[in-house]
């Protein structure tokens, strides 16, 4: 994540991870979700951006939108780790760079393997990645309502996150890497 978005604002963004339902985002872009079960790709009409700002998000449960979750629907909170966040942060760096929204870096590199490279022991994985979206709510609110990545979003078994996001052409470009230590 270059200069600020999530990582100014760890408190909202870990907020916006527990397991979490938004309003709709206002603004679209470009989505992508992975995860050690599947992957798959879903691009919303473009619409016009306001500067990013993060917000925070209250954690919701699987019974639908707008009903508070006690206990996040029985899954535990996601905690926020620096060595996902470092992963995200690059994966993140590397799209914009590149122009390109893709779960495979330049090097040939997948998930889980900027999660190791960035020292962390994952099991289970999954990411999210998007394009566009001009705030944290707003790109949450995007991967909420898509069915693939709202299921990712809501897996109980991931119990640690990290979150990038990078400026520039096409973007913010952002990354949330999930995962369970191995």
């Amino acid at each position: 994540m270059s200069g600020g978005g999530l990582s100014r604002a760890a408190g909202a963004g870990a907020a916006a991870l527990r397991r979490p339902v938004v309003a709709r985002a206002a603004g679209a872009g470009g989505l992508g979700a992975a995860s050690t079960a599947g992957s798959a790709t879903v691009r919303p009409p473009v619409a016009p951006r306001a500067p990013p700002a993060v917000a925070p998000v209250a954690p919701r449960d699987r019974r639908g939108r707008g009903q508070p979750a006690p206990g996040a629907g029985g899954c535990a909170p996601v905690r926020l780790r620096r060595s996902l966040n470092r992963a995200a942060r690059t994966h993140s760096a590397d799209m914009a760079r590149h122009r390109r929204l893709t779960h495979v870096g330049p090097d040939g590199r997948r998930p889980t393997d900027r999660m190791r490279a960035a020292g962390y022991r994952p099991g289970a994985t999954g990411e999210a990645v998007a394009s566009g979206a001009a705030s944290a709510r707003a790109v949450v609110g995007q991967w909420m309502d898509s069915p693939p990545h709202r299921a990712i979003l809501l897996t109980c078994r991931y119990t640690d996150a990290g979150v990038g996001v990078a400026h520039g052409p096409g973007g913010p470009w952002w990354t949330l890497d999930l995962a369970a230590r191995h």
